[in-house]
């Protein structure tokens, strides 16, 4: 998924916009290299210089308004995925499998094209078309991770050696909160483009990468960390992937001003009894309501909590569903200096990775010898 070095070899990319377009109407675009934001220009160095500036992942982009919450999802993401000593090319396989199956194009194109960019176009087609590999333990790496997106979860965990199961687990989960932000915030607002999106890029010619100045090494990224984390998995074993997801963990639910704690314990309760995996739709006079269980998940809440609770809970179990519409109907509700972008990152935020600590314990529960974090 993420290249290093900053230089580059053979035919460059088209440049691209650094700045990132506003997810919905009547947002702000925000350009890291003027934004003002000494973590926010680190955390963009750094992104460039792994992807390339003009090929930095819608993503990632999105989360240029909540520079905390970036920081926390790069790290996460690097110290999972991009480093360790498990085969970059397995986990690629694995987080393909979780976006191919919660149907996030953005997070698929992401990782089909490394694949293609990391000498495997043959694989990335075959993942971007809804393939299956021919080779048996690429098959069974894309399953598993497609399986930690339906409910019930994976029967057993990821078929890799122990000493890598932290590495495959942080790939899964790391995914899973893209996924839905993805979904909620760049596909709905893309529409239907966004099913072009894989298509689209691997149509054409293959996008120059950084020339790599040294072999990434793990822990490099946890400088960017500033102030307390809270406590690590034990199942991430001291690794540094362990610092990026308790990051992540208390950037992501950090969210005082987007939540009252009514709308937080409700969204908690709903995720869970959901098992952090969308509904099943109801039927009524045989036609399908797509939204019979959010009507049900805010019954009694009142004010501005209804739709607070409404936009977490879309991202975190359906949120293909999110309309511009949600989100403006949040904004005129939402108290005053809290309806700003910012906010509506954090509270997509709250929602993911409320979905995401359930996903964790389904995932730990099946890899013996591994626990949560101390405070799930």
């Amino acid at each position: 998924m993420i290249n290093s070095g900053g230089g580059r070899r053979g035919v460059a990319a088209p440049e691209l916009e650094t700045v990132v377009p506003s997810p919905f109407p009547h947002t702000t675009p925000v350009d890291p290299t003027t934004a003002g934001s000494g973590q926010l220009r680190a955390i963009y160095d750094q992104l460039a210089d792994h992807f390339g500036a003009s090929d930095i992942p819608a993503e990632f982009r999105l989360l240029y308004g909540a520079p905390e919450l970036l920081c926390a999802t790069w790290v996460a993401v690097r110290e999972s995925l991009v480093v360790g000593a498990a085969p970059r090319r397995d986990k690629e396989l694995v987080a393909a499998g979780v976006a191919r199956a919660r149907g996030c194009a953005p997070v698929l194109r992401t990782h089909v094209r490394a694949l293609r960019t990391d000498g495997h176009p043959a694989l990335a087609r075959t993942v971007r078309d809804g393939g299956t590999p021919g080779d048996p333990g690429h098959a069974r790496l894309l399953d598993w991770g497609a399986a930690t997106a339906v409910p019930d979860g994976p029967p057993v965990g990821p078929p890799v050696p122990a000493d890598h199961l932290p590495e495959f687990l942080g790939t899964a989960l790391t995914t899973h909160f893209l996924t839905r932000l993805g979904s909620a915030l760049l596909s709905a607002r893309a529409g239907h483009d966004a099913r072009d999106w894989p298509r689209r890029f691997l149509g054409g010619r293959a996008a120059a990468r950084p020339e790599p100045t040294h072999a990434p090494r793990p822990g490099e990224s946890l400088s960017l960390l500033v102030g307390a984390i809270g406590p690590e998995p034990s199942w991430a074993g001291g690794a540094p992937l362990g610092a990026g997801l308790a990051a992540l963990r208390s950037a992501a639910t950090d969210t005082d001003q987007a939540l009252t704690e009514t709308a937080r314990e409700r969204v908690r309760t709903i995720v869970a009894a959901h098992d952090g995996r969308p509904p099943e739709l109801e039927m009524t006079d045989r036609h399908l309501v797509a939204r019979g269980w959010l009507y049900a998940a805010l019954t009694g809440l009142r004010g501005a909590d209804r739709p607070a609770a409404a936009v977490a809970l879309l991202t975190a179990l359906t949120p293909s569903q999110l309309t511009a519409a949600d989100v403006e109907f949040w904004r005129l509700t939402a108290p005053e200096g809290a309806s700003d972008d910012a906010a509506l990152l954090h509270l997509a935020a709250f929602g993911a990775y409320t979905a995401v600590a359930c996903v964790e314990r389904s995932l730990v529960a099946t890899a013996p010898g591994s626990d949560t974090h101390p405070r799930s």
